[in-house]
Parts: structure tokens; sequence; C-alpha cells
């Protein structure tokens, strides 16, 4: 038996010990994986929290012949992107989440207007699509995850949607 399945089996035991062990040796990797989903870092603190609650609450579910390491980074994502999608009004997303960039101070009000009609031109699925994408830097595949699409799907209204802000910059530099 190793170390962590030592460990692991304490844990089923609700040895404290083995949860500071555990804990300890995760939290890093934890923090990544919840924080590449929700960009906040408050946020992340207390969904951290849950992620260790679900795996105490579950941790008799766990089979031994799986790596553990891959199991708790698996309980972190979903326990951010439900979060995400709980918090996120099924992924509506509102311009105003995105205040801070439209009220930049160092920001010119041509650059302002610039953005708001670049996002204004695009419909929901693609501004959600671009926002998700450029502005909080997500990949295309958490991207499908989050918004419950096919790959494919997110890849071809990202396309879309790029093309048509790549004819709204051809159409102001020809003014």
């Amino acid at each position: 038996m190793t170390i962590e399945q030592e460990y692991i089996s304490k844990l089923k035991d609700k040895d404290e010990i083995a949860f500071e062990y555990v804990y300890n040796n995760t939290k890093r990797a934890v923090y990544s994986m919840v924080f590449s989903v929700i960009k906040n870092h408050q946020l992340t603190e207390d969904i951290m929290q849950d992620v260790y609650m679900k795996m105490l609450s579950s941790i008799h579910q766990y089979q031994e012949r799986t790596n553990f390491y891959n199991w708790l980074l698996q309980i972190a994502k979903n326990q951010a992107i439900d979060y995400y999608r709980k918090n996120s009004k099924s992924v509506k997303l509102d311009i105003t989440d995105y205040e801070e960039l439209i009220h930049d101070p160092e920001e010119t009000p041509d650059e302002k207007d610039q953005f708001n009609r670049m996002i204004e031109i695009l419909n929901e699925d693609e501004r959600t699509i671009v926002l998700l994408k450029v502005v909080d830097g997500l990949k295309h595949q958490q991207i499908a995850k989050i918004i419950k699409k096919p790959l494919g799907t997110v890849l071809w209204i990202y396309q879309r949607a790029i093309k048509k802000l790549e004819g709204l910059e051809d159409h102001d530099e020809k003014r």
C-alpha cells in the first residue's frame, strides 16, 4: 500500500491528519483548476471549500484503481462549472459582467464606442463565446462544457463571430 493509499484509507475513517495531508498536497492544483473556470480569487477560495467537502462526502465512492489526484481534480472542475452555470443564469452573459472593460479609465471614448458596437453586432451565443474566449481566456473545450454545446458548434460560432467583428473593423477603416 502506497502512502497515498494509506491516507485515502484513513480519509474514509474521517482522519483529520489524513485530510491535512491530502489538502496540503492538492490545494494548489485544486485552486488552479477552479480558478481556470471562475477567474475570481475570493470565489475560488469558497468553491475550494465545497470541493473538499464534496471529496469527504463521496470518499467512499472513490475506487482505488483510479488515480485519486485525477478524481479530486474532476470534483474541482465539476464544482467550478456547476457554480458558473448556477450563477451565470444559464450563461446568458450580460454586458455588465464586463463593465470594467467598458469603463476602463485609460480607454478613450472612441475605444468604448468601438467595444460596444462590436458586442452589439453579435448574437447572444456569439457574444457569450467571444467574451468567454477573449476576455476570460477559456479554451474552446471549456466553453463547450459550460454552455452545453458540442465543441464543433462552439468553434463554428466563434469563427462566425470573428468574421463579423473583422467585417466591422474593415467597415470602420473605410470611414
